[in-house]
Parts: structure tokens; C-alpha cells; sequence
């Protein structure tokens, strides 16, 4: 109807035949013009259609946008928190060493690796957990050494628990420490105690102000055999140490007084090899499991032995054992200062063995000094320092499984220097020199011919 009174309309205005002519033209145009509107309507409401429908899409992306940045966020701060709670630490050292013992026909020169790798876990405010790993000495025979020597084949190198240990603040001033620790007494640089040590149990630990203190009981090892508990004794050690440390006008003091009484030591077989006056028949066997010489041959290490057989049931073979006990009385002291921009440390370090047995009346052998300085400290890079190590450890002066395994080749009844130096060329790098000038087998009494032992050690130190 619209269409009809539109032609009507131009027709009337044009008039005549021409309006009569004209019409169909003009109404194919409008019919054109319209079919265009209303695609152009039908791509306008696409249009908006699409147009909502990318709103829509935006609204949602943007909600799952901020979804999204809010679980980062979120997923951070976990992170974050759960980083703060472990403290990551390592090293390697590749040592070159030679080793010249006076008895031995030759000079052995060999090549070393230690590495080590752990991690410091916080697991609440007073709670740590402290895990390391360590390259593991050959055979895990030697507890005295995490080192791994080269030159075997090419083969794989052993890595075990060298710590493993949670320790608990239980107030300000105490600590209680279980499992496989770090030395847990106070030392000085003497070689009365291997630094590789790692010993096994439960230590207690108290500082306030200058004076602090230490129990503990550490398990060496557990020896019930299965077949009877009576067969043999625990090895163990109970401790306590008392100290003092503080500084006054330029010199830091310290100065300490501990006891050690190792248990369960005297009579263990130290020698494979049967004594002569063992009866035939007669076999010896290592109880390797105090390591440091597993198999055939001897671990006392310089500790006085004796060929019998123990009073403890089960062990009535005659057999080379050691025989004291082992209840020392250490002493230490030292100064700290500084001469001009250079820090120096002084120390003076004495143990005393009363378990030697009675039956010894004369020449006990049963005491142990050592003292040293160091001049200036590898710290910082282009850092150095230098330092000497005079000491003497008497037969039974100290017991010979905590005594270091580099001086005199981890022997007791040795006497001699250690020289030292360091240099730090770069962070976290650290260059080492160690020098022994030994005597082993000193006591005047013993028949064994007093032989010289030098020990070269070349470090290089890595931390990462």
C-alpha cells in the first residue's frame, strides 16, 4: 500500500504519459534502495550481535584475567614463603697429594675429589632440619674422610648422609641438637679431632653471655650381635665441656675445659693378623664397623694394643686389641686481635688421657699438646693467610679414631709442624696449601724405629 501511494504521488506530479512510462523504472530503483536497507539492517543487527558477543567475551576474559593474576599472586607468595624456609649450601675440592712415609719404598702421589651438597630447612620459628650429602670414602670404611680418590677404573663414586640432624631452639639461650651433627663442642685448629667428624646422637648446648656449655651422648656403635646382647658393649661417647668467651679491650678470649670418656673401645680387635701366641686354629677379624681399616689389616692407628683374648663374654680369641679406655680431659685457649689491618689468632690446646690402666705404671703416654697461630684471613677475594701448627700426641693421649687422618696419617705417637696457606682469588674460591713435617712412632720405650712423614695437600675450593 505504501509503494502504491508513492508511485500515485510522483505520478500525479509529473503528470501524463510520462508519469505512466516512468513508474516501473523509479520502482525497480526504490525496490533496489530497500533490498540495500534492509541488508544493511540485517548486517547492523549482526553487527550487534557480534559486538555483544565480544563485550560479553571481554567481561569474561577480564574476570578470569583477574582470576588468573590473583592465583599468580597467590602462587608467589606461596613460593615465596616456601623458598624462605630452605638455605641452600655446596662445595667441591679437587686435592692433589703426595705423601712421603719414611718405611715406604716409594712416594705415593694421588688425586682427590670431595663434594658436598645440602640443604638447611626451616620447619617452624625454633625448628631446623639440616640434610647434606658427601662424596663417601672408599668403601664407607673411613668415617674420618669424605674424599674420594681417582684413578679407579673410571668407576662411580659412593655418596652418602653426611648430615642429618634437626636441631631445636628450645629457649634463648639453649639448643638441643639429634641425629648426625657437626662437632658439637667447642675445637681449636689442633688435630685432636678430625673436622670430618660427624658424630651420631643427641647434644645439648647452652651459651649466655659469655659463658656457654655442652652435653652429649654420641653413639660410635651398636654391638649387640643378635644372638646375645651380652656378647659385647655399646661404643659411645658422653661429654660435656664448660667455656668462656669474650672480649676485652682489643683481644677476643676464649677458653675451655671438656671430658670425653669413650666407652666401649678397650679389648675390639684392631688387627687381622693372629698373635703368635694365639692358639691354632685361632682366627682374627676387624670390627670394621669402627672403620679405618676394614679387612687384614690394623686399625688402632697408634693407640697401645695387646695380644689376649677379653674378659667380655663372647670374646675369648686371642687377638691384638687395644688396650685402654679412653676418659680425656681437654684444655684449650685462645686470643683473637689484630695487628695493624691484619686479624691474628693464637691458641694453645692440651688433652689428658686418665684411662690409661693400671697395670701401665710408668711411661703412660697418655697426653697430647698442640698450638698454632694464623696470621691475617682468606675471606674476602685477593685475601690470604698463613699459619702453623706445632703438635704432639703421645700414644694414648688421644683416641685414635677422632684424631685427624692427614697429621701423621692420622696416627697418635707422632710429633711435627703443619704449614698452612690460602688465597682467595675470586668469590667463592678458595686456593689451599697444607704442608705436614712429621715423626710417627716417637716413644723413646717402643721398639718401632721413630720414621719421618711429610704430606703435601693442594686445594682448590669451590662454594656454590
Amino acid at each position: 500500500m505504501k509503494k502504491t501511494a508513492i508511485v500515485f504521488s510522483l505520478a500525479t506530479l509529473l503528470g501524463g504519459t510520462a508519469m505512466a512510462q516512468t513508474v516501473p523504472v523509479e520502482s525497480s530503483k526504490l525496490d533496489a534502495i530497500i533490498s540495500e536497507l534492509q541488508d544493511l539492517k540485517a548486517r547492523n543487527e549482526r553487527l550487534e550481535a557480534e559486538v555483544e558477543y565480544l563485550k560479553s567475551n571481554a567481561k569474561e576474559a577480564r574476570k578470569q584475567l583477574a582470576t588468573d593474576e590473583l592465583t599468580l599472586s597467590t602462587l608467589n607468595s606461596t613460593a615465596s614463603v616456601a623458598a624462605s624456609k630452605y638455605t641452600w649450601s655446596g662445595d667441591f675440592r679437587f686435592r692433589h697429594e703426595s705423601i712421603d712415609a719414611e718405611e715406604n719404598a716409594t712416594m705415593r702421589n694421588r688425586q682427590r675429589i670431595r663434594v658436598r651438597f645440602g640443604v638447611l630447612a626451616k620447619v617452624n620459628d625454633t625448628v631446623n632440619m639440616k640434610l647434606q650429602l658427601s662424596t663417601t670414602n672408599s668403601g664407607n670404611d673411613n668415617y674420618r674422610s669424605t674424599n674420594q680418590t681417582l684413578g679407579t677404573e673410571w668407576d662411580r663414586k659412593p655418596v652418602s648422609f653426611d648430615l642429618a640432624y634437626v636441631d631445636w631452639k628450645a629457649s634463648p639461650t639453649t639448643n638441643v641438637t639429634l641425629g648426625k651433627m657437626p662437632i658439637p663442642f667447642t675445637t681449636t685448629v689442633s688435630y685432636f679431632w678430625d673436622k670430618d667428624l660427624t658424630p651420631e646422637g643427641a647434644a645439648l648446648k647452652y651459651v649466655r653471655g659469655p659463658w656457654f656449655a655442652n652435653l652429649n651422648y654420641l653413639s660410635i656403635n651398636e654391638r649387640d650381635t643378635g644372638a646375645s646382647s651380652l656378647a659385647s658393649s655399646d661404643a659411645y661417647v658422653y661429654s660435656g665441656q664448660f667455656g668462656w668467651k669474650q672480649k676485652i679491650g682489643a683481644v677476643t678470649w676464649t677458653a675451655a675445659a671438656g671430658y670425653f670418656s669413650v666407652n666401649g673401645v678397650r679389648d675390639r680387635i684392631v688387627s687381622g693378623t693372629v698373635p703368635s701366641s694365639a692358639p691354632t686354629g685361632t682366627t682374627c677379624a676387624i670390627d670394621g664397623s669402627f672403620g679405618s681399616g676394614q679387612g687384614t689389616g690394623s686399625n688402632a692407628f697408634g693407640n697401645r694394643t695387646y695380644a689376649g683374648a677379653a674378659p667380655q663374654v663372647g670374646s675369648s680369641a686371642v687377638c691384638t686389641r687395644l688396650l685402654n679406655d679412653y676418659n680425656m680431659i681437654e684444655m684449650l685457649g685462645q686470643a683473637d686481635w689484630n695487628i695493624g689491618k691484619y686479624p691474628v689468632s693464637a691458641y694453645v690446646d692440651y688433652m689428658k688421657n686418665n684411662g690409661v690402666v693400671s697395670s701401665v705404671s710408668t711411661n703412660k703416654q697418655d697426653s697430647a699438646w698442640s698450638v698454632g697461630v694464623l696470621f691475617n684471613k682468606a675471606g674476602a677475594p685477593k685475601t690470604w693467610e698463613i699459619g702453623l701448627v706445632h703438635q704432639k700426641a703421645e700414644k694414648d693421649g688421644v683416641y685414635s679414631g677422632f684424631h685427624d687422618s692427614d697429621f701423621g696419617g692420622g696416627f697418635t705417637d707422632t710429633d711435627g709442624q703443619a704449614f698452612k696457606f690460602a688465597y682467595v682469588p675470586a668469590i667463592n674460591w678458595t686456593l689451599n696449601a697444607t704442608l705436614f713435617v712429621n715423626d710417627r712412632f716417637v716413644d723413646s720405650s717402643d721398639t718401632t724405629v721413630t720414621r719421618n712423614y711429610k704430606r703435601l695437600q693442594l686445594d682448590l675450593n669451590y662454594k656454590y
